[in-house]
């Protein structure tokens, strides 16, 4: 609708579609929540198990990216925009939930990650996203890959306890 609006009337129109949102009180229930929910959970004590196969690979991005991202976009000159509905995407190649875990276990030693993959959540067919055209278009970037990502999240975490609960 947008592109239609853009075309139509000359609106400068400008969408994000978003990966997975990693990010300390995330709760919205998907298939891919695993990806915050192993970091604070361990992080609080708690053991989690990891619903996915250790192999998973998702596409993730830091909310303070995400939110980088929406500012960058309404700032870039509107000569640069294209494409108008934009698919972000974090670091690339996304960390596996193995990985992930990997990561998290180093900054949290005591951290209990077991994996029990959910037969429904294998059939899944989770592709990558394609940012090339945010990336060429107005030079979209990530500024956090997983491990300086776990380590602000583990931050925000420690200095705002109650935010989090």
């Amino acid at each position: 609708m947008g592109t239609f609006y853009k075309r139509k009337y000359g609106l400068d129109f400008r969408g994000l579609r978003y990966p997975s949102i990693v990010g300390p009180g995330v709760s919205t229930p998907s298939v891919v929540q695993y990806t915050s929910w192993i970091i604070e959970e361990c992080a609080k004590g708690n053991p989690f198990v990891v619903w996915v196969a250790p192999e998973r690979a998702v596409s993730i991005l830091y909310y303070k990216d995400a939110a980088r991202a929406t500012i960058e976009l309404g700032q870039a000159p509107l000569a640069n925009i294209v494409t108008v509905n934009y698919l972000i995407d974090g670091v690339k190649p996304a960390p596996s939930a193995k990985q992930l875990a990997e990561m998290v276990q180093q900054r949290i030693p005591d951290a209990q990650i077991s994996f029990e993959p959910n037969p429904e959540v294998l059939r899944l067919r989770l592709r990558p996203l394609d940012d090339s055209c945010a990336r060429t278009e107005w030079n979209w970037q990530p500024a956090y890959n997983p491990e300086a990502m776990i380590d602000d999240f583990l931050s925000e975490l420690k200095a705002h306890p109650d935010r989090y609960r």
